[in-house]
């Protein structure tokens, strides 16, 4: 690369700066992707009668990526139609033993997402 004055400097910096942030909300967007994905096969369902229809396997939403502060983040997790009720089989209660599905699911797919991340601001994806 070959830079002819401050400004094509300047330039070449952005444009490099731009790429990596390209690069980074792709890693992101696939990391959450990927958990996503495997909460949706670890969350348990309910076979009993209910009043709602809909299971919180159905209802597992990821944001759009976004840039707090410098730190760009997606959130995964349950929507308003169940995101209330999640708690219950995760942690427990007086009448139902916890089962953890969210924490194991972390775990579980920790290392493929730092993967996915590594290759991502390694090669450009």
């Amino acid at each position: 690369m070959t830079v002819s004055g401050d400004t094509d400097l300047l330039a070449k910096i952005e444009a490099l700066d731009n790429g990596v942030q390209k690069d980074a909300r792709a890693a992101i967007r696939d990391g959450a992707e990927i958990f996503a994905n495997a909460l949706k096969t670890d969350t348990p369902v309910w076979s009993g009668e209910t009043d709602d229809p809909t299971h919180m396997r159905d209802d597992i939403q990821a944001t759009g990526v976004r840039d707090r502060g410098g730190i760009l983040e997606s959130d995964v997790g349950y929507g308003q139609q169940t995101g209330f009720r999640v708690h219950f089989p995760n942690n427990g209660t007086a009448k139902q033993d916890p089962q953890h599905f969210v924490e194991e699911t972390q775990e579980k797919t920790r290392d493929e997402i730092l993967k996915v991340f590594v290759s991502h601001l390694k090669v450009g994806g």
